[in-house]
């Protein structure tokens, strides 16, 4: 570049100072010697711009150069930076997951031994209080068996005096029995070491006062394990065992009828030793729920009884019952076999009561029964 401009100065210089004509070439030399000292003078005035130029160029070159290591260095500053950046990075990271594995390693093991400790320490404090617990548990219990047979005696020397004294069933028992428990009751009876006669008030009170679905289950039980027992030199037992049956005759529940059902076609067919002192309430007593519930399903087995019945004067109303549950289950044959067999013999309320309901089903009997015994009435005259 700078030869290139060097050589074109030269040649405007040659162009200038070329003899444009014949006239010139006849100057003076001193003359041209002025000119060849002006021309030397522009030369160095020339080669002072191009080293002018050429300085300015070189200068332009160097900033450029400068910047351009200035920007190399720049990036080489960055790359650097960023490499100290990463390899801090992957150090931080390295150091921290290793500081993170062992601070979870060392939280892990304490966590393990607090947990290990606290549940150390809630098991033997869970075992203190079971074991404090347990203890309660089993004072409580003492406390409720003392309690339980402090409440079965007191029951019992109540039943005991009312035993001794006179009132009827048809009546409210005192206040101070019918405050008592019906868990009391059944320890009483349950308790073989007390006299049937206590026992029989226990369950009295919890038929008749109470009305107590529990005695069924255990007084069914108690009648079908004595029934086939030897009672003839047992006086107390002879008079209250009836009075058990009698006292299921309160009861109306499903499971009632069926027990005495049961027990019913047991006496029919077994004939067990105690079958004629218990037999005639048991009918009753069935009668009687079945009545109540009714049902029906026994009438053909109550009627089958029926001639085997031991009645006194006190069993007018269950005859009445008997005889109204035939009529509605309408089973006149049942009314018929009361009057037949003798059972109404001094009993006018009952035989009339008999007739009454015979009316509707069979007129001809009733007729002739009223025919033949106003002819038997009247013959002794």
């Amino acid at each position: 570049m700078k030869t290139f401009i060097a050589c074109l100065m030269i040649g405007a210089l040659i162009a200038i100072t070329s003899p444009p004509s014949s006239a010139q070439q006849n100057q003076s030399p001193q003359h041209s010697a002025q000119e060849i000292e002006a021309l030397k003078q522009r030369v160095s005035e020339l080669e002072k711009q191009l080293q002018t130029v050429e300085n300015v160029e070189k200068l332009e070159l160097q900033a450029k150069l400068a910047e351009a290591n200035a920007k190399l260095h720049e990036a080489e500053f960055v790359k650097l930076e960023r490499d100290l950046r990463d390899s801090h990075n992957e150090w931080l990271i390295k150091w921290s997951i290793l500081v993170l594995t062992l601070l979870a390693v060392v939280g892990a093991v304490l966590w393990f031994w607090l947990k290990s400790m606290t549940n150390q320490l809630i098991s033997n404090e869970v075992e203190k209080s079971l074991n404090g617990f347990k203890d309660s548990l089993n004072e409580l219990s003492i406390l409720k068996n003392q309690f339980r047979v402090l409440e079965k005696e007191h029951a019992a020397s109540a039943l005991e005096n009312i035993t001794q004294s006179i009132y009827s069933k048809e009546h409210s028992h005192p206040e101070q029995i019918k405050v008592l428990r019906e868990e009391a009751l059944l320890a009483v009876f349950d308790d073989e070491k007390y006299n049937l006669a206590v026992r029989y008030r226990a369950i009295e009170v919890l038929a008749i006062s109470k009305k107590s679905p529990r005695l069924v289950c255990p007084v069914l039980e108690f009648l079908n394990s004595v029934v086939d027992s030897d009672l003839d030199d047992n006086l107390e037992s002879r008079d209250n065992l009836p009075g058990f049956v009698n006292c299921l005759g309160y009861i109306y529940t499903q499971e009632n009828y069926e027990g005495l059902t049961k027990f019913l076609n047991r006496l029919l067919l077994e004939g067990p030793k105690q079958k004629e002192l218990i037999l005639t309430e048991t009918v009753f007593s069935l009668a009687l729920v079945s009545l109540r519930l009714n049902l029906a399903n026994s009438v053909s087995m109550l009627r089958l009884a029926i001639p085997q019945l031991d009645v006194g004067q006190r069993y007018d109303q269950a005859l009445k019952n008997l005889a109204r549950q035939f009529d509605i289950f309408n089973e006149p044959a049942g009314i018929k076999e009361i009057l037949t067999s003798h059972l109404t013999s001094g009993r006018t309320d009952v035989e009339n009561m008999c007739l009454e309901l015979l009316e509707k089903h069979d007129s001809q009997f009733v007729e002739n029964w009223r025919a033949q015994h106003t002819t038997d009435n009247a013959e002794p005259a």
